[in-house]
């Protein structure tokens, strides 16, 4: 019995036109109405993912900034929560203001950043004053910074890497933690607290609902998302993931913009119903409610609805 999913927001629920499509919001609600947790995964910042939760109706329980900050919204609690020291923020707002990235904050359920990557994210811009008041008096969760110039964004990372974590230890009074680089594509990194992850918090949610690691699916297409698919035998990975990502999981469904999360619910609900594991061979053709999809599952492909 599957009483969980955990699913990535960006290329994964959304499609390449960043909606959630009609067939995958209707596969959120069957699941709902059948007691199946859908609970959003996201590197996005908890307001962020949270207007996703109001919009397609998935349960009111949120993993956001990758890991920092798991919270139950029904019941307004903190299950997971880690921040960064506001010392080290102060340093990337600095070296970002220095050579001209974008910057994001996350903190609380709140998002500012000096310049705006998309046109729905232009009430967020704030000065950088404002950003450093935010560092300093706000325990801030995640930060992002992004260039469109790919070369800077390396020279970024290795500055992260080396002088950031030289301040670190030579400034032990600041207690600077190290800080977890999570690289997304090329353009852009998260910065977070150490040892922040999908996977330590998808781990600490399902403990707080008392579910067992093969009582969940996990379904995402970035690097990000290995650290969940690490917890279950039932992870998911979009046929629009990197190669290297596929391979890390046990199954493989249709892209992003093939419906590929909404067939893999519509297969729990099945599996539900029937009272059959999640794990899946070619006898199961039977459930004929979808096109034939072609997917993996440890190293072996078969036809899942």
């Amino acid at each position: 019995m599957i009483k969980a999913v955990f699913i990535d927001i960006d290329e994964t629920l959304t499609n390449s036109q960043r909606e959630v499509t009609e067939k995958t919001k209707l596969e959120i609600k069957k699941c709902v109405e059948n007691g199946v947790k859908i609970i959003l995964t996201s590197g996005r910042s908890r307001r962020e993912a949270m207007d996703f939760q109001e919009q397609i109706g998935t349960s009111p329980y949120i993993v956001s900034s990758n890991g920092a900050s798991a919270y139950d919204a029904e019941n307004g609690v903190e299950i997971y929560n880690e921040r960064i020291d506001p010392q080290m923020v102060l340093q990337l707002i600095k070296h970002s203001r220095e050579n001209g990235y974008r910057i994001k904050l996350n903190y609380k359920d709140l998002l500012v950043m000096n310049e705006a990557d998309y046109p729905d994210e232009k009430d967020k811009e704030v000065s950088y004053e404002e950003l450093e008041r935010v560092a300093v008096e706000e325990q801030v969760v995640q930060c992002v910074i992004t260039s469109t110039d790919f070369e800077k964004m390396r020279v970024f990372r290795d500055y992260i890497k080396n002088e950031c974590v030289g301040i670190a230890v030579a400034n032990e009074s600041k207690r600077f933690k190290n800080p977890d680089l999570k690289p997304s594509r090329n353009y852009y990194c998260d910065v977070a607290p150490v040892k922040v992850s999908k996977g330590n918090t998808v781990k600490a949610v399902c403990e707080y609902f008392e579910i067992k690691p093969e009582e969940i699916v996990t379904i995402g297409d970035g690097e990000n998302d290995l650290s969940m698919f690490e917890l279950t035998p039932n992870s998911v990975a979009m046929r629009n993931s990197l190669p290297e990502i596929k391979e890390k999981a046990n199954y493989v469904t249709d892209s992003n913009d093939e419906d590929g999360v909404a067939k893999v619910l519509g297969f729990i609900i099945k599996v539900n119903e029937k009272e059959m594991p999640f794990e899946i061979d070619i006898s199961f053709c039977w459930l004929k409610d979808y096109e034939p999809t072609v997917y993996t599952h440890k190293n072996k492909d078969f036809i899942a609805p």
